[in-house]
């Protein structure tokens, strides 16, 4: 019994799939489109008036399609007879294989390159916070000595903080241009295609920082004494002009007017009494000089302990950002020259039986010549 004939229509969705068959496993994207466009399309006219041109269509898609993988095999099969092709093919694979082993050595290195980079970060970063705060702490020891607290505390408050919000700022922009440079000089390292990116350092912003800090304590009047004790420390000397003024004349035997004695004692006691009300005076503005450098230096000191912080944590939170970025470059790199290596590595292995590689393209080449044939009677016939 004959075999029943097959429709137009069958043939053509055979072919159709044969050839994606082939487009697939060569690759081929822009045949991969087109066929099953045309395999949609036919299957959309099945038992409709359409029908034919969709053959026709199908048949004369398949041919071109056809002939693209044609081209393509022949290539192949003249690469495969090149007497240099082993050469080429081997002197690839040597160079793939050292690519790959310079790019393991220099994974190997990038982590602690990162990690000296940023322990590095973290020691400039604190000494230049412990040097600027000593620099800031000395000028305004400076302008305190100059000053009295009393009427110019609020000034010079003013003016350290001021001083210390530039610190601030100075260091974290220090911090973020060295995390840039050490991003450029991993993905130098590395010889990476693209460069990394660059970190943010998550910190509050230097006005936000000077103004958490605690105020200085309040001024307690300079350490003022009471109201009798200073009286007492003014007049003790005053009452002991007077009488001395009395005694040693009446040791030594002068006898003076009584209103020359009198203005004697006076006047030593008035000379006593402002020296003692100047000491007065000096130790409270002292006093207060020392409180207020006192409270000044807490608040430096409680600064550079926040500011340190702050850009440890920052620092922390950058190289682990930066070790992510790294890692999936690297990563990345590695898996490409990997499959390259492979791919050059079978082409040497087919080098081994290329009368059997030439065999099997010379029957590609065949099943393509007869699918073409058909395809062309398909379409002439629809």
């Amino acid at each position: 019994m004959s075999a029943p004939t097959r429709s137009p229509a069958a043939e053509a969705a055979e072919l159709l799939s044969e050839t994606l068959e082939g487009a697939e496993a060569n690759d081929r994207e822009d045949l991969i489109r087109r066929l099953r466009r045309a395999r949609e399309a036919l299957r959309l006219a099945r038992n409709t008036e359409r029908e034919a041109a969709a053959v026709r269509t199908a048949g004369e898609e398949t041919d071109r399609a056809l002939a693209s993988l044609g081209a393509d095999l022949r290539f192949r099969r003249a690469a495969l007879a090149d007497p240099a092709r082993a050469n080429r093919l081997r002197a690839e694979f040597a160079r793939a294989r050292t690519r790959s082993e310079h790019e393991r050595a220099l994974a190997r290195e990038w982590p602690q390159l990162l990690a000296d980079g940023f322990a590095t970060l973290g020691s400039d970063a604190e000494f230049a916070v412990r040097t600027a705060s000593r620099a800031v702490l000395a000028e305004t020891e400076a302008a305190l000595a100059a000053s009295d607290p009393r009427r110019d505390r609020a000034r010079l408050e003013e003016q350290l903080r001021t001083r210390l919000v530039a610190e601030a700022d100075r260091a974290r922009g220090q911090a973020r241009d060295t995390v840039s440079a050490l991003a450029d000089r991993l993905g130098r390292h590395l010889e990476l295609d693209t460069p990394l990116e660059v970190p943010a350092l998550p910190m509050v912003t230097p006005a936000a920082l000077v103004d958490g800090l605690a105020p200085p304590p309040a001024s307690s009047g300079g350490g003022r004494l009471p109201v009798p004790a200073r009286m007492v420390g003014i007049v003790m000397p005053s009452y002991g002009g007077i009488m001395m003024a009395f005694v040693l004349t009446r040791i030594m035997g002068i006898h003076l007017p009584l209103w020359l004695l009198i203005t004697g004692a006076v006047t030593a006691a008035l000379a006593l009494g402002g020296s003692a009300v100047m000491a007065e005076r000096k130790r409270a503005l002292d006093r207060r000089r020392q409180e207020a450098r006192a409270g000044f230096r807490a608040v430096v000191d409680e600064f550079q302990i926040v500011l340190v912080k702050q850009l440890r944590d920052a620092s922390r939170t950058a190289q682990t950002a930066l070790r992510r970025a790294a890692g999936a470059a690297v990563t990345a790199r590695e898996k490409a020259t990997t499959e390259q290596l492979e791919a050059v590595r079978r082409s040497v292995d087919e080098l081994r039986d290329t009368g059997r590689a030439v065999r099997a393209v010379d029957s590609d080449l065949a099943s393509v010549a007869d699918l073409r044939r058909r395809a062309r009677r398909l379409a002439e016939s629809a």
